[in-house]
């Protein structure tokens, strides 16, 4: 009957150890193919075993991240990171690290699908810390476009670029053209950001060609679109319409953006049948960005045919929805502040690795211990061995009180990295403030010494010391280097905006716009620059003339907001 037993037994692991190689075979040769035919590996992937998901955790981790890649592979976005997060948990404790890769990878996917681009970036930037041990130029190039898209939201564009270039390279590795090309079109799309037309132009019409000589469609509208945006923006009409002509214009022009644009040129010429083709353009409309895009054509169309009134309420709603994806994006947690999030984090993170291993040790120690006592206690009495059992006890004593002061350092950085994240949270309003209080003081001096001069003992030093810091401030070119540095650095690069969109002004201009953007009043800059109070507003009305004139009506809006004093 015994012999019985054990028979059944073994059979039953036999059969079941077989099942678990059978899984894990099939879910390898899924991984061969499921880049080329991801909608087959999700059917596959869907019919799994159950039994084997819920019985084996190496199983249900490879399939989870199968899956999930074959959803994003077949444009299915997901939302919902609860899924991922332990798969990324459950490899943090494995060697296999490619997988993780792709689990931190697919994580960030999943953030970006739900608009937490702060999260995105974290996990990106966990991807990235392990791409020296991943084979796969593939998914290396397809990592650094996400950075590159993420990079570009918050409107960092030299980094935005770097990325951009980084998988273009990881690409041709890979030997995948279509996505080099795609990734070329983005950084076409950057230079265009950056007003780098040319360099735009020549990526873009580059890409144009290689699409259309090659059949990808989707990659020769992208380009078309953007080349056509290029042109409208630098008001070459010429190349514009030729490109409608040609033959890459014939294969796109029912897109969305041939629409708007041929439509605005009907406009032009005064045809009212353009209102009817930009109407026409709707149902094209999948995206708060194409909504965007039609109100402000519907806008240009309507200014054209002089429906000025018609022309304003379409520019407002563009406004508004303008405005919607800048506060959402703007209000997203600070970002430069991941680096030290993520070296406390990993610091934490060895650790637990640490205590798993000693517990690990732990368990085998007590094991070993065990078994040992049980041996004793079978072939020898018990008083004989008493004493080394003693010993037993206290070794796993021993142990048991480094683990608990292991498991109190755990508790610590875990306490601390709570801190940090409370302090990235409050850190942006408290930079803001200071940055509004470091010339209050002086603002408020530099008036009364406009007004008044009072000499005695009491206000002597006083006034000494803020003539001082008004020499400083008016004479100093370093002094004056600083204070543009730090208006530029707390409130977004408002001189260097300045500085590209108005370059034909005077020093002193730049240094008046700097005095007005830091909050001076005109009786303080009147200290600085010895002109007359009367002299700074009418140089102040003068550049407003001049700012006013600007085409791009987000750059004139920001500058005019920041000269205006607190």
């Amino acid at each position: 009957m015994r012999k019985l037993i054990t028979i059944l037994i073994l059979t039953f692991a036999a059969i079941s150890c077989g099942k678990i190689k059978d899984a894990h075979n099939t879910l390898n040769d899924i991984e061969t193919f499921i880049n080329e035919r991801p909608d087959s590996a999700l059917t596959l992937l869907d019919s799994f075993d159950t039994s084997l998901l819920e019985n084996n955790k190496s199983i249900w981790a490879h399939h989870s991240l199968l899956h999930a890649q074959a959803k994003d592979k077949c444009y299915i976005d997901e939302t919902n990171d609860s899924l991922m997060t332990q798969i990324v948990n459950y490899y943090e404790g494995k060697r296999d690290k490619e997988k993780l890769f792709k689990a931190y990878y697919y994580l960030g996917r999943i953030q970006y699908n739900a608009g937490d681009y702060a999260a995105s970036m974290l996990s990106y930037t966990k991807a990235e810390q392990l791409i020296d041990k991943i084979d796969d130029e593939f998914i290396k190039g397809l990592l650094y476009a996400q950075l590159g898209m993420l990079h570009q939201k918050y409107y960092d564009y030299p980094r935005s670029l770097d990325a951009f270039h980084t998988a273009a390279k990881h690409y041709e590795l890979a030997g995948k053209t279509a996505h080099k090309y795609f990734a070329k079109l983005n950084i076409g799309q950057v230079y265009q950001e950056l007003k780098d037309h040319k360099s735009s132009e020549e990526l873009l019409t580059e890409v144009l060609t290689w699409a259309y000589e090659n059949h990808e469609d989707a990659l020769c509208q992208y380009a078309f679109e953007y080349l056509i945006l290029l042109y409208d923006e630098t008001n070459q009409n010429d190349k514009s319409l030729a490109l409608f002509k040609s033959p890459y214009g014939q294969l796109n022009n029912t897109s969305l953006q041939a629409i708007q644009i041929g439509a605005y040129e009907l406009s032009r010429m005064k045809d009212p049948y353009s209102i009817t083709l930009i109407n026409e353009s709707i149902p094209l409309v999948q995206s708060i960005s194409d909504s965007i895009s039609n109100y402000y054509y519907r806008y240009r169309i309507l200014k054209e045919l002089r429906r000025y009134e018609d022309a304003l309420i379409n520019h407002e709603q563009m406004i508004y929805l303008q405005d919607s994806i800048t506060f959402s994006v703007l209000h997203q947690p600070i970002l430069t502040a991941k680096n030290k999030y993520l070296q406390a984090e990993n610091r934490y993170m060895q650790l637990k690795v640490k205590m798993h291993k000693t517990q690990k040790y732990i368990a085998i120690l007590i094991l070993c211990i065990s078994v040992c006592c049980l041996t004793v206690y079978f072939r020898r009495k018990i008083q004989e061995k008493h004493t080394e059992v003693l010993g037993y006890i206290e070794v796993a004593t021993d142990l048991e009180k480094t683990l608990m002061e292991k498991c109190q350092e755990i508790e610590n950085i875990s306490n601390n990295l709570g801190l940090i994240d409370s302090e990235l949270k409050t850190s942006e309003g408290y930079i803001s403030e200071m940055f509004y209080k470091q010339y209050e003081l002086l603002n408020k001096l530099t008036s009364t010494y406009y007004e008044t001069h009072v000499c005695n003992k009491d206000m002597e030093a006083i006034y000494k010391q803020v003539s001082l810091e008004i020499e400083r401030l008016s004479s100093d070119k370093k002094s004056i280097r600083q204070l543009e540095n730090f208006v530029n650095r707390y409130k977004g690069n408002i001189m260097t905006t300045i500085r590209t969109h108005l370059p034909n002004l005077h020093d002193m201009d730049y240094r008046l716009l700097c005095y007005l953007c830091a909050g001076f009043s005109a009786k303080a800059i009147s200290i600085f620059t010895g002109d007359s109070t009367n002299n700074i507003y009418v140089k102040k009305s003068r550049i407003k003339d001049i700012i006013v004139e600007l085409k791009d009506e987000n750059v004139k809006r920001e500058i005019l907001e920041a000269i205006t004093v607190r």
